[in-house]
């Protein structure tokens, strides 16, 4: 046998597919060649480019000439020949743990983690291999996956705690509300699927209650479905407002002013570290509404009339105790509420400014209003009536009428209201109570 370079060799490959005794060494090979080689010079390769050749007990070997068209004819004892390539017999090289353990051999695709070690993991067969829903993990039989019960699991559960990590039983598993296919474990069903805050609803509670204080860990976190959460219009109107549950909304109406600024300040502060700063794609960075707006969630919420003023000031000394809070023990939230409450102070001072300007112009409208009302002789009714508000932009005059003088302020199908936004000019609106 010569090497595959040899200019005239005759390219054969050799098929031990049924040879009982394959070599393990090139040694082994040239003692094979030795056998075949004088039956192979005697052969004519144009009559058949496979031939087999019978050994005995040590089984066949089969030659195939590669290209029996341009081999010398007749072979001789110096013709020199170049073995391609060897089909050896199949071997298994992946078997299956418990198949062996009975004396068969079985291919095994499989990695049950169970019968391995670190080193070399444990394999399964086709027959041997069991899965669960919710993964195409393997395991053999004996080391099939069981519950914490102690029960075989039927499926491993993919939820935030479990992570396909767990198996579990039927009595173990909750079905995906909106796929029968899909199942969680009791807790990671509870947090996928939280049941909504208002007793007797079904829907999931997939919004979280961001009520939050200055001085606390975390938001209240109450899980509210998308009909009954309550939303705090903090923002205005084309943007979300706070999403509350029940009892912090309804604990609004009873906060004093101080304590609403707080938590206006401690909401926006959340989310800004929720959504980390400016972001495209159309989601707005968090900023602190401007003190406007402020001073309407106080008529709105709790009742409370004040001057632009009296609203900056209760920003100012909110300012002012968390810098001395961020000197000893302030957390992340705090400077993040420091750093809003600083780039919110232009906007407040331009707010004051345009404030004391539009309610300057705003009492001489209301002057004149009670004018007109003491020479139509209704000297009681503006005495009971007091400025709230003026809307330059919009020319609107808020004011401020006693509930039982209303009906005498408004008249009779709005006739006294009416002639005296003519007179005035300018829309003359009561402020809610």
């Amino acid at each position: 046998m010569t090497t595959a370079h040899a200019a005239a060799a005759v390219p054969v490959m050799l098929d031990l597919r049924a040879h009982r005794k394959v070599p393990g060494s090139p040694d082994g090979y040239m003692a094979l060649w030795e056998l075949l080689e004088p039956v192979l010079v005697t052969l004519d390769p144009r009559s058949g480019p496979r031939v087999r050749l019978d050994l005995g007990e040590e089984g066949e070997v089969g030659v195939w000439f590669l290209s029996p068209a341009t081999a010398p004819v007749p072979f001789s004892a110096a013709t020199p020949f170049a073995v391609r390539g060897v089909l050896e017999p199949p071997r298994v090289r992946y078997v299956c743990d418990t198949c062996r353990a009975s004396g068969t051999t079985t291919y095994a695709p499989f990695t049950c983690t169970g019968c391995g070690t670190k080193e070399r993991p444990g394999r399964v067969c086709d027959a041997h291999a069991v899965f669960l829903e919710g993964s195409l993990r393997a395991s053999c039989v004996r080391h099939e996956p069981t519950c914490r019960c102690g029960r075989p699991g039927r499926g491993w559960c993919g939820g935030p705690r479990c992570r396909s990590g767990r198996a579990w039983c039927d009595d173990h598993l909750v079905p995906h509300p909106g796929d029968a296919s899909l199942a969680y474990c009791v807790d990671c069903h509870a947090d996928r699927f939280p049941a909504c805050e208002r007793p007797g609803c079904p829907a999931t509670g997939h919004i979280r209650c961001e009520h939050l204080g200055l001085d606390d860990a975390r938001a209240c976190g109450r899980r509210v479905c998308g009909e009954h959460v309550m939303r705090w219009q903090i923002y205005g109107a084309r943007s979300k407002g706070l999403a509350l549950c029940g009892r912090h909304h309804r604990d609004l109406r009873g906060s004093a002013p101080e304590a609403l600024v707080a938590l206006v300040v401690a909401g926006t502060v959340a989310r800004s570290q929720a959504r980390r700063g400016n972001r495209s794609g159309g989601r707005r960075a968090a900023f602190l509404p401007r003190i406007g707006i402020v001073r309407h969630i106080f008529i709105n919420t709790c009742q409370r009339v004040l001057d632009m003023g009296a609203v900056d000031a209760l920003f100012v000394r909110l300012q002012d105790d968390l810098r001395r809070r961020g000197g000893r023990d302030g957390g992340n939230l705090v400077q993040t509420a420091l750093r809003l409450l600083d780039e919110q102070a232009a906007s407040r001072r331009e707010d004051v400014q345009r404030f004391r300007d539009s309610h300057e112009e705003g009492r001489g409208h209301f002057a004149r209003l009670r004018t007109l009302l003491q020479q139509s002789g209704k000297h009681e009714l503006a005495d009971a009536v007091t400025f709230s508000d003026y809307r330059r932009k919009s020319n609107i005059l808020f004011v401020r009428v006693p509930q039982d003088m209303r009906s005498r302020f408004i008249g009779t199908g709005g006739a006294v209201v009416q002639e005296l936004r003519t007179r005035l000019g300018i829309n003359i609106q009561l402020e809610r109570e």
